[in-house]
């Protein structure tokens, strides 16, 4: 996967329940270090394609996930993702 997003938390217990919500709506998720060119607030963040960022969205929406920030990576850079 070339092109993905980075949910980054403020702390493992957040990322923690992140994977636990994000898993149990059926969420292709993948957790893994957090990169330090990013943020140094958590160790771990979760990975997800394209395909996820609408059910992601709707859950962020509700309440149900509680993150710090949102990074896209592509092939040349990395973005930050504000969702309006």
């Amino acid at each position: 996967m070339n092109k993905y997003y980075l949910m980054i938390f403020k702390n493992t217990h957040d990322a923690i329940e992140g994977e636990r919500v994000l898993k149990g709506n059926n969420v292709n998720i993948t957790i893994m270090p957090t990169p330090t060119y990013i943020t140094q607030s958590c160790g771990i963040c979760i990975k997800f394609g394209e395909e996820e960022l609408n059910k992601i969205k709707d859950l962020i929406s509700e309440n149900k996930v509680i993150y710090k920030n949102i990074y896209y990576r592509d092939e040349n850079s990395v973005k930050e993702i504000i969702f309006d």
